[in-house]
């Protein structure tokens, strides 16, 4: 049998691991990871580790803002490398701000207690997205929505053994491995849910729907026909009327708040949509939500729990997201897949 001298340690050391775990991560290592730069132990290794890699970033938040780092880990994420942080709080340089690596605790259970299968077999069903309501042939009436977050959740839920398909009204591309449908208006998405709510174990309504429909004008307007003005009627619950036929399904709401009495509307909308758990975020604020790579959340679930989310990426805000699914999955039973 083939005995690896010290000089080819690195390979055999790939073929033992499971998991590279780096933590803490610099600007400079993040940097290697992503362009290939094997010069140093640490980062030689890398290139002959196979599985999968943790990162837990740890730098001043001007070099994690920075545009360098900002495509390094675009670059990274783009090949399955997941991060958890970096966290807001002091930093070593005696200021404070994003960057701090978060606590060991939460590395651990990104690194060990979340399993990379804890979803398999589960037919998912997640929305994303704006929908867009026709004024004329040529206008619209839309909103903020990215998509970023229900894409985020597709990717994880897929990542973690989940078949997931994505109805999704924004132009992104489709993430490897999902099934992927489209919508323009509330009108295409409630056709496309009545289709595929009953073959799904779990749905997750991220997609930001029309709370007000236009008027709809048949023709083309024009500025010369002088001031218009636009009737809007209440669009369609989506959400409340699948949600009210869920049987044993797993339903999760989301609930897009500004101003005062946030939490309490998004208690009352977590009871009215018949969803298991709410995910609620402020969108006044900045930095984070509609358009932005980070969010942060609190998740209400049914039965009385509350979880803080900081500020992290979408893709970690998913995790957590799923990671409150699977919990409740451990006591409901859910029906097998044919």
């Amino acid at each position: 049998m083939f005995a690896p001298s010290a000089a080819v340690e690195h390979v055999a050391l790939a073929a033992w691991a499971e998991l590279l775990l780096v933590a803490p991560a610099s600007a400079d290592i993040l940097g290697k990871l992503a362009h290939g730069i094997a010069d140093d132990p640490l980062a030689t290794y890398a290139l002959s580790h196979s599985g999968p890699i943790l990162v837990a970033p740890a730098m001043e938040s001007a070099m994690w803002e920075h545009p360098a780092v900002a495509a390094n880990v675009q670059m990274l994420r783009s090949r399955g490398v997941r991060f958890v942080g970096p966290a807001r709080g002091a930093l070593a340089s005696g200021g404070a701000g994003i960057g701090r690596m978060v606590e060991p605790e939460e590395i651990v259970d990104a690194a060990v207690f979340r399993s990379a299968e804890d979803l398999s077999g589960l037919r998912v069903l997640v929305t994303a997205g704006p929908t867009r309501e026709p004024i004329d042939p040529v206008r619209f009436v839309s909103n903020r929505s990215s998509g970023k977050m229900g894409y985020a959740l597709a990717e994880r839920a897929r990542a973690r053994g989940a078949r997931v398909v994505l109805l999704t009204g924004s132009d992104r591309p489709a993430p490897a491995g999902v099934e992927t449908l489209r919508f323009e208006t509330a009108a295409d998405l409630k056709s496309l849910l009545e289709s595929r709510f009953d073959g799904c174990d779990v749905l997750v309504m991220a997609a930001a729907v029309a709370d007000f429909v236009p008027e709809r004008v048949p023709r083309r307007l024009h500025r010369s026909d002088g001031p218009r003005s636009v009737a809007l009627s209440p669009g369609e619950d989506l959400l409340e009327s699948v949600a009210s036929r869920k049987g044993s399904r797993v339903v999760v709401a989301f609930a897009a708040e500004a101003g005062d009495g946030q939490e309490e509307r998004a208690r009352r909308k977590l009871a009215a949509k018949h969803a298991d758990w709410i995910v609620w975020n402020d969108v006044g604020r900045d930095g984070v939500g509609f358009e932005s790579d980070d969010n942060e959340v609190v998740l209400l679930s049914a039965e009385g729990h509350r979880l803080e989310v900081s500020r992290r990426p979408k893709r970690e805000i998913a995790d957590k997201i799923w990671d409150a699914v699977s919990s409740t999955l451990s006591w409901r039973t859910i029906p097998e897949t044919p």
